[in-house]
């Protein structure tokens, strides 16, 4: 079956009752691409498809390669079903996390594993198109290194920061060149399916599907890096809003007292006060008090580079003034997480990013502030959490906005 270019092959397709084929095997592969390892009755439960139908359809998708069986399911009475899979080799998935400095590629299988070796390269984002050519060239260097063949890769995840709209694959703050969007100028030049997202809503989705809080439907993902980004999942869907803007809560001017201008023109916004870029400013002026502190060495220990996973580990080294910095930062967060709490009542709120890293140097004084500031009766049922997924979040954001999506496009043309 050839999943890379489904168009073109059902051109080819002679009949209903082909093509009518095609597109329950599409739907299974959906199943065990969203589910993992899973029995032809559940299957045929979850899909609607006839069991007699699902057990023809697993057999032909043995024969071309697409799924192996994998085991067997527990017994609920009688005999143990087959477990089936997709192959490790079925296809894959190549994820590219963008951030404002940083640009991480790694290529991963139909289920979910790294295939191969991630790769990291310093970049910025801005709105030049030479910026998006040797982003694209990066690109097609390692995917010409995987050594696997380029039509087994059948789609690209991209997240990134920046106000997004995946819709219609525009990012109004990075990338706003020509008369192209930014999705149309990616799939010309790789010939590929491209999903990008914004980042917050990347690492929400990404903790949501494959971290270990999945009983929860309700979900906010706070990540905290140069900036700040907020994702919501509501009732298992991730949520974002009339334009593809929900989220944007960093730049809610919630400390308009403070004389501090965000990035945005306003003053007092949660990210002016709170994010990466505002530590970092305080660490420099901490540094300049006390030029022997352990901060102020690591800081000359990185040829003078200070970002806030610098912060965060002279914190974790005993460092007070960086201590008190993420304190600081912790209490202005968990302000602005209470009035997330009194509108949306989640059942889970994760924290990540760089400077979750500093672990209950942050989430500690985050508790403080929502003691202060939200309802009890709002919070009771509101648990907050360090992210799961780690450094890792960001590609496996990529991961999971293809998860989301792959396929919708030829099921819903066919079904």
């Amino acid at each position: 079956m050839n999943l890379i270019n489904p168009n073109a092959l059902i051109e080819k397709m002679e009949g209903v009752v082909e093509i009518k084929s095609y597109l329950n095997k599409i739907k299974i592969i959906k199943n065990l691409y969203l589910k993992g390892a899973n029995t032809a009755s559940e299957i045929c439960n979850e899909v609607g498809i006839s069991l007699p139908t699902v057990n023809s359809l697993l057999t032909d998708l043995m024969s071309s390669g697409e799924v192996i069986k994998h085991g067997r399911a527990e017994s609920q009475g009688g005999r143990k079903p087959d477990l089936y899979r997709l192959a490790e080799d079925a296809f894959y998935v190549l994820s590219v996390d963008l951030s404002k400095f940083n640009m991480n590629l790694g290529l991963y299988s139909c289920n979910h594993t790294l295939a191969v070796a991630k790769e990291s390269h310093k970049i910025v984002l801005d709105n030049e198109k030479e910026t998006f050519d040797k982003i694209c060239d990066i690109i097609d260097h390692y995917l010409a290194n995987t050594g696997i063949e380029s039509d087994k890769i059948i789609a690209i995840g991209i997240s990134m920061p920046g106000l997004v709209d995946s819709i219609g694959g525009i990012n109004y703050t990075y990338f706003r060149f020509g008369k192209k969007s930014l999705l149309e100028n990616f799939e010309s030049r790789f010939q590929k399916k491209i999903f990008m997202e914004n980042d917050a809503r990347a690492m929400t989705l990404a903790e949501f599907k494959f971290g270990s809080n999945h009983s929860y439907k309700n979900v906010l993902g706070l990540f905290v890096g140069w900036g700040i980004g907020l994702g919501i999942i509501i009732d298992g869907k991730i949520y974002r809003g009339a334009s593809g803007f929900a989220g944007e809560f960093s730049h809610s001017p919630i400390f308009e007292s403070r004389d501090v201008t965000c990035i945005c023109g306003k003053k007092g916004c949660l990210e002016a006060v709170a994010s990466g870029t505002a530590i970092v400013k305080m660490a420099e002026e901490a540094i300049k008090l006390d030029k022997d502190s352990i901060l102020a060495r690591m800081v000359r220990d990185h040829e003078g580079e200070l970002e806030p996973g610098i912060v965060v580990e002279a914190a974790l080294a005993g460092d007070q003034r960086a201590i008190t910095i993420l304190s600081e930062a912790g209490l202005d967060l968990g302000r602005g997480i209470s009035m997330l709490i009194q509108l949306l009542n989640p059942e889970l709120i994760i924290i990540g990013g760089s400077v979750a890293e500093a672990n209950q140097y942050l989430i500690t004084p985050i508790q403080q502030a929502l003691n202060i500031y939200s309802m009890a009766k709002s919070r009771e049922k509101s648990q907050l959490a360090l992210y799961q997924l780690g450094q890792d979040v960001g590609l496996m954001g990529g991961v999971a906005v293809v998860n989301e999506q792959l396929f919708e496009d030829v099921i819903s043309r066919l079904g």
